[in-house]
């Protein structure tokens, strides 16, 4: 009885993370265009464009977005952001090849741009390339240790895919101290992973 019980919390808890991991992508994409802005030298030239190109995409408006940010590129294609809110955009659209083509040439426009690296993590986690996943969200909190977003993906892929607990623990405990501690479901996810930690160190101990 304890074993299925400890079986289905598991198998809870595995849903939520592939879950959560699909959402974040979604939210990921509605809300890292501020972070291009800040992370990208900018153009100012084209800077009013480009935030019409924005404006567009939290709209919903894809088609016009892609349309406006492809002309961007063409006339500035040493600019960093257009790059990256098209592999967002490619990402969105399953397009996972064109979207890593767009955020390496972010990348050739600005090394430090975080989130195309990020991002650049999910798509190797989509190819279940989970060790070069964990290098792209690592290089990015390297950069700015303050990405709530790649805290949060490396903690994930830490828990559900490369069976490092503690180490998802520290991203996930991060995450909350970054943002406030908002999210109620993330909170559930740390005390299940502290149950969890403590039920095997505990049962461990037991057997020896």
């Amino acid at each position: 009885m304890a074993s299925n019980l400890i079986l289905r919390k598991f198998m809870t808890h595995f849903i939520k993370i592939l879950f959560a991991i699909f959402i974040s992508s979604v939210l990921l994409a509605c809300s890292s265009t501020n972070q291009v802005v800040k992370n990208d030298g900018g153009n100012s030239r084209y800077a009013a464009e480009f935030k019409d190109a924005l404006t567009a995409m939290q709209a919903g408006d894809i088609e016009s977005a892609k349309t406006a940010l492809i002309a961007i590129t063409e006339k500035a294609p040493n600019y960093s952001g257009p790059w990256t809110n098209l592999g967002i955009i490619s990402a969105g659209q399953r397009q996972y090849d064109q979207a890593e083509n767009y955020f390496y040439q972010a990348l050739k426009c600005q090394e430090r741009n975080t989130v195309a690296m990020n991002w650049l993590g999910y798509l190797s986690s989509v190819k279940n390339d989970f060790s070069a996943a964990s290098n792209w969200y690592s290089r990015a909190i390297a950069i700015d240790p303050k990405y709530a977003e790649a805290h949060l993906n490396l903690a994930m892929l830490y828990e559900a895919n490369l069976n490092r607990p503690k180490a998802a623990l520290d991203h996930y405990r991060i995450y909350q101290t970054q943002t406030g501690g908002k999210n109620t479901l993330v909170s559930a996810w740390i005390r299940n992973l502290e149950e969890s930690m403590n039920y095997v160190a505990t049962n461990s101990e037991v057997v020896r």
